[in-house]
């Protein structure tokens, strides 16, 4: 019997180590901050990579919209001159008669600063180019976004073209 009660007391004291050990590991990986900076890098570049190429798409039937959606995903100086899009560039979109489509084929955030909340990203765009009366056009394009994390989540802040052969 006096075996029997050492070994129960044994695996009791074991599993409340073990208990112990993984709750402790646990909130240790929780608050970790490599964690916290991996998860922002990771939100970054998912906003990004639907932003850039909502950033590229537009429909001639829908400019209003399009350039609402481009507000939406914007912030900062680019939502500011997306926002004096004027009637006169509005009427030329509509009858411009063409649908662009961006596709984001690959990204990367290639800086991010975590505590001032901003992100740099690097993203390679297809553009299909559909023009009424015209064969449809692909063209790719490199671009790179500055991000701001904003209070409903990250959104482009600027956006440049990178010309071919720059890094």
């Amino acid at each position: 019997m006096a075996a029997k009660l050492k070994l129960a007391v044994g695996v009791l004291v074991a599993a409340v180590v073990f208990a112990g050990v993984s709750g402790w590991l646990w909130v240790s990986a929780a608050m970790d901050d490599h964690l916290s900076y991996a998860q922002s890098r990771d939100d970054a570049l998912a906003a990004g990579r639907t932003q850039i190429a909502e950033l590229n798409s537009l429909d001639h039937h829908r400019v209003d919209e399009g350039i609402n959606r481009w507000l939406e995903v914007s912030t900062g100086q680019l939502h500011d001159e997306l926002a004096r899009t004027d009637e006169a560039t509005r009427k030329s979109l509509r009858e411009g008669g063409t649908v662009a489509t961006g596709k984001v084929l690959d990204a990367a955030v290639n800086s991010l600063d975590d505590h001032a909340g901003t992100a740099r990203l690097l993203a390679s765009v297809e553009i299909t180019v559909a023009k009424e009366g015209a064969a449809t056009s692909t063209k790719r394009n490199r671009f790179s976004a500055q991000l701001t994390r904003t209070e409903s989540g990250w959104k482009v802040s600027a956006m440049d073209q990178v010309p071919i052969g720059a890094g």
